[in-house]
């Protein structure tokens, strides 16, 4: 049966027949017969085995093809039983598999000039040589304006410190391939290189509506809003992230902060009960409910969350800082000292030190009173 697919001879991945270039590495892929290349690089896997390393653009990454080699063993003696019962010449050996050539690399010959440029360009820009790999690359585009083209150019250009020539060629790699999500990203992630945070965040929302799922571009967008502080903003693409990789603790942390800032507070209280289910330890996430708790009117259950955690580690000062606000504000000012005292002694470098220790002078105050 004749196969449909090609195989990248950069980076071994299968491609379907009407790919110009390689879906991952972009690699041109003109003049690449149809099928597998004979000569696989492997690896040893069980003894007598041999594991395939090729990448499938359709199936999972790793394709282990296994191949067992059938030893003939003939044994000395029936050997000798054979050639004393029969005077014909003894049957020869089955001769071993021989293994079929692999398929002749791609020549300059076998390619359009706009590939050829193309290909050298890269491996000028591979080799960090950026000046040549630009003017090839704009060779390339001269004879056909491929995306795959512009994205090489865009990076030469970038690398050589063009930072606006290279943004607007990322954009018109973009523009021509409006369903490849690569090129979206590629742009917005030089977008958030650049400094111009607003104009990523628009682009990544655009690679979004080519692939919603996209977890890399997710956190990206989602990490922009959160530098900006703006928790508001980052809570839908957070939510996401954690519909969509629940057992990630961080994204989870930060949309337990999101929700909080939104005013969702038991949201948020769920979200922390999560982290600190999966890891009883966590102290931010432990302090950080006990606030919660406290906004929502239940200092008991908030003092008992971090009696809990003091239990696991004596020697947490967030969770004595904690301690002491909540026993502050309860009035029971020789509770609060004791635990202000623990925070001081166990984070002495605090920036906040020394509010802190002003507190306990004053409270220590008029205990004595």
């Amino acid at each position: 049966m004749a196969s449909n697919f090609r195989t990248c001879p950069q980076c071994s991945t299968r491609n379907r027949l009407d790919k110009e270039f390689c879906v991952k590495c972009g690699e041109p892929l003109e003049g690449v017969k149809a099928g597998d290349p004979a000569a696989v690089t492997a690896k040893k896997g069980k003894p007598g085995f041999l594991v395939s390393e090729e990448r499938d653009e359709a199936q999972s990454p790793l394709v282990p093809l296994v191949f067992v080699a059938l030893t003939v063993g003939v044994a000395f003696a029936g050997w000798r039983a054979i050639q004393n019962a029969e005077a014909t010449t003894p049957t020869p050996l089955a001769a071993p598999p021989v293994a079929q050539a692999s398929l002749p690399p791609v020549g300059p010959s076998q390619m359009s000039p706009g590939v050829q440029a193309y290909t050298a360009g890269m491996a000028a820009l591979r080799a960090s040589d950026y000046v040549t790999a630009t003017r090839l690359l704009r060779e390339a585009i001269a004879a056909a304006n491929k995306a795959d083209y512009r994205l090489g150019l865009a990076e030469a250009l970038e690398k050589s410190g063009f930072t606006n020539d290279a943004l607007a060629e990322y954009e018109t790699a973009a523009g021509i391939d409006t369903v490849n999500v690569r090129f979206t990203s590629e742009w917005a992630k030089a977008l958030n290189r650049a400094g111009r945070n607003t104009e990523a965040v628009r682009v990544y929302d655009a690679a979004l509506q080519i692939d919603p799922e996209n977890l890399a571009n997710l956190r990206e967008v989602a990490s922009l809003h959160l530098r900006a502080n703006d928790l508001a903003r980052a809570r839908p693409y957070l939510e996401r992230i954690v519909r969509l990789q629940p057992e990630d603790l961080t994204p989870k942390q930060n949309l337990a902060r999101a929700l909080e800032a939104t005013r969702d507070l038991d949201g948020a209280a769920k979200q922390y009960r999560e982290i600190l289910a999966v890891m009883p330890d966590a102290e931010i996430s432990r302090a950080l409910l006990s606030d919660v708790l406290m906004k929502q009117s239940q200092p008991d259950q908030a003092l008992q969350l971090l009696e809990e955690g003091l239990k696991l580690d004596a020697n947490s000062p967030i969770l004595h800082r904690e301690k002491g606000r909540i026993l502050d504000r309860q009035g029971d000012k020789a509770g609060a000292v004791a635990a202000y005292q623990q925070y001081v002694r166990l984070a002495p470098g605090a920036t906040d030190i020394s509010a802190f220790t002003a507190r306990i002078e004053q409270l220590s105050s008029s205990l004595e009173q």
